[in-house]
């Protein structure tokens, strides 16, 4: 069973990364691509920093769970991706529901729910 917890880690843990490394790479694409635009270079340097900072931490967290041993990181990394799922209903609640919002939605809670298989599975191994 320990098997699926790294399959769940592992998978939550690429996506991450991939997009941290996209965000620092090229940010102002990573950005359209999520229906965020740079209206300066500063804009574009605060899509690099704070869009790389929040998959970064991810991806890192989900590598110590995954090779330190540490599956209380996993944790936090349901909390960030269920905090993103929080905002989310929140803006569809005030401002209605905006093109694309619903597969974010759920590829959140996909990664919520891997992080916490990842979590409970990795703690018992």
């Amino acid at each position: 069973m320990i098997w699926l917890g790294r399959i769940a880690v592992a998978l939550v843990g690429l996506f991450s990364l991939a997009m941290g490394l996209m965000a620092f790479a090229s940010p102002v694409q990573l950005g359209e691509a999520l229906g965020l635009g740079a209206l300066s270079p500063f804009g574009a340097n605060s899509l690099r920093a704070d869009l790389g900072a929040f998959f970064l931490a991810s991806g890192l967290a989900s590598l110590l769970a995954l090779f330190a041993g540490g599956a209380q990181w996993m944790w936090g990394v349901a909390v960030l991706y269920g905090l993103a799922v929080i905002g989310r209903v929140l803006g569809v609640v005030l401002e209605g529901v905006p093109e694309g919002v619903a597969q974010a939605i759920v590829v959140e809670l996909v990664l919520v729910a891997l992080s916490v298989i990842g979590a409970k599975t990795l703690a018992r191994g």
